[in-house]
């Protein structure tokens, strides 16, 4: 019964304009809509795309498409909990999506990616679309953990009427449509009934799109109504939730794109890395505007390109690969008179990804007409490839001091008091033979334990085996560890000496702390536990916005429940947020040079928390 209510839904959706739906289902969204009905877990959506995703046109950034849809599939879904992540940046298009991939999308987790570039792809090749498309389907399929469901989402511009109008797809629409049929994607042509509006006459072109291109609220909410059936539909459709992933269509899908910081190139003199951005895309800068100064990084890949910020003051570049001849490079246009913003370009393309080339960037000495200067300001080098960490491949305490050779030392001192209810474990630190601790939370604290402060601390206690086992899934708190007895995968069969529970996830949930310390307890009756409070994350979280050097309940109750929960279940307790805020301050640094993107410490960031943690654990002098 229920196939045959399907079937005549899906019918009646699709008797419209030339009795073509404005939507494919194709495989659907069965793991996205498993997820919406999984108990107390978060469904993380992720907008993936341009300025259209980005909301540009809308009196208001919560009229576009991206911040109607929410709310809509909340109410549609009251016992699902929704968590939407912007990874929008306005002027970009699939190409540069492929290299920013796992860093804005990836990483994340998401149980389902809204991809909207085709309007940013119009005008280029099909072969090079169809790559940098494949790339992204063919990384969050093989290499996200969460393994998300994806939907191509397709908008309009005024110049894809007449196609509408002949009962055609914009060409990009095409290329896109080729990668969706290909790895059985749904697509939402919202784009189609838009255009049916306005080819009727129900709405003028200006009433949808002042601009031609990005909508105005009414435009955005005719892209809700399109989004509207698509996700009804997808509901009661059962696809397989086995990802597959075929032969690519492209010979040179971009799977292997990335991000590579600069700062595992060599930058000569006249570059200054470390410098704060104006833009959370590109969290830190390498900045020169002198002539001749040069960055060199060595790489294997198809391509590389560049990421920066450009502006009034922008001056253009040279490059040459192998030694071969200097190539300009323009950088200043038109559109940076009177603003900033961030800008990929591609250097070089069609190398032969088995060898090593290198890459000489460096400053041209002409500056720009109309430019007020010379500056570059380089984000993240873009290769499609790989490119190796300096540092990679060393001892890891070798690896750890180098990064932090280049930083201002931290000084904190930890109190007196710290190994309050951790004597077990001052003990078992001073005196071996081994010492065990486990790491559970969310990505913070994976970014603690990616610190490595065990070498460090291998080093204060060389009669000790010391083994740390991080224990985490993103974004997650006690909240998710204390259901469906959890605490036994993540932490009792590790058998700790030392549980380290923290990060940013916890939705300041005092009872879910205190029951994961009750279900660890039950099964090691001896163990002790150590809560952190928190560091890094948005700006707008509370221990950021409302820092203050000692936990204060009118500023921040959470940091201060935390200490009081430690004293009443007998755990150690490390206020981080005081100490390492207090570092960020006075570093010199802005918050973000530590960052690798809006959230997470870069490796920089990660030896704050790591010789904190050092200091914490440390033996008394």
């Amino acid at each position: 019964m229920r196939s045959l209510i399907t079937l005549l839904f899906l019918t009646a959706l699709t008797l419209h304009a030339e009795d073509k739906p404005h939507f494919n289902l194709r495989n659907g969204l069965p793991n996205f809509q498993k997820k919406l009905t999984t108990p107390g877990d978060d469904t993380r959506i992720i907008y993936f795309g341009g300025s259209i995703t980005a909301g540009a046109g809308a009196s208001n950034p919560k009229f576009c498409y991206r911040e109607l849809l929410t709310p809509w599939l909340r109410q549609e879904n009251p016992k699902a909990r929704i968590q939407p992540y912007n990874a929008a940046i306005g002027g970009t298009g699939s190409w540069l999506g492929a290299f920013r991939c796992w860093n804005d999308v990836g990483y994340y987790r998401p149980d389902l990616v809204i991809v909207e570039f085709a309007v940013n792809d119009g005008g280029l090749p099909e072969d090079q679309v169809v790559a940098s498309m494949e790339g992204i389907v063919r990384q969050l399929r093989s290499k996200t953990p969460s393994k998300p469901d994806i939907l191509f989402v397709y908008t309009l511009v005024a110049g894809h009427l007449e196609d509408f109008k002949n009962g055609k797809l914009p060409p990009t629409m095409q290329y896109h449509e080729k990668v969706a049929e290909h790895y059985g994607i749904p697509s939402v042509i919202m784009a189609k009934p838009a255009a049916e509006h306005i080819l009727s006459g129900k709405m003028t072109i200006e009433a949808f799109a002042k601009d031609n291109v990005h909508p105005t609220d009414a435009g955005y909410a005719l892209y809700l109504e399109s989004l509207k059936p698509f996700f009804q539909a997808s509901a009661t459709f059962t696809g397989s939730t086995t990802v597959s992933l075929p032969q690519p269509l492209s010979p040179r899908p971009m799977e292997n794109a990335r991000l590579v910081p600069y700062d595992w190139a060599t930058l000569d003199s006249g570059w200054l890395g470390w410098q704060l951005s104006s833009t959370n895309r590109l969290p830190h800068l390498a900045v020169s505007n002198q002539p001749g100064a040069t960055i060199t990084l060595k790489f294997k890949g198809s391509q590389v390109g560049i990421f920066d910020l450009i502006g009034p003051d922008t001056g253009n570049l040279e490059y040459r690969i192998n030694d071969g001849e200097w190539k300009p490079k323009a950088r200043f246009d038109k559109y940076c008179l009177n603003s900033t913003r961030p800008h990929a370009t591609a250097l070089e393309q069609n190398l032969d990804p088995t060898k090593e080339s290198i890459l000489e960037l460096r400053i041209s000495e002409i500056t720009p007409e109309g430019s007020k200067g010379r500056y570059s300001r380089l984000g993240w080098f873009l290769i499609d490839g790989e490119a190796k960490d300096p540092n990679a491949g060393l001892d890891p305490l070798v690896r750890i001091d180098n990064i932090y050779q280049g930083m201002k030392p931290v000084t904190w001192t930890a109190p007196t008091n710290r190994w309050q209810n951790l004597s077990q474990t001052k003990t078992k630190l001073a005196n071996g033979p081994s010492f065990r601790m486990v790491m559970l939370g969310d990505s913070i604290i994976g970014d603690t334990s990616g610190s490595e402060f065990e070498h460090l601390l291998a080093r204060d206690y060389p009669q000790t085996k010391i083994k740390k086992t991080l224990s985490v899934r993103g974004s997650t708190g006690c909240w998710w560890y204390q259901e469906e007895n959890r605490v036994e995968e993540y932490v009792i069969r590790h058998n700790p000496d030392l549980l380290v529970i923290g990060g940013i996830s916890q939705r300041d949930d005092i009872a879910a702390i205190r029951s994961v310390i009750h279900q660890c307890r039950a099964k090691l009756p001896n163990l002790e536990i150590l809560l952190l409070s928190p560091t890094f994350g948005a700006p707008q979280n509370a221990h950021n916005k409302n820092w203050t050097p000692q936990p204060d309940a009118k500023a921040y109750p959470y940091r201060a429940n935390l200490q009081t929960l430690a004293q009443e279940e007998k755990c150690g307790f490390f206020d981080m947020t005081g100490p390492w805020w207090e570092y960020v301050k006075t570093s010199g640094y802005a918050l973000d040079s530590f960052k690798r993107d809006p959230i997470h410490a870069n490796d920089r960031g990660k030896q704050i928390l790591g010789r904190l943690m050092q200091r914490f654990l440390a033996p008394d002098k």
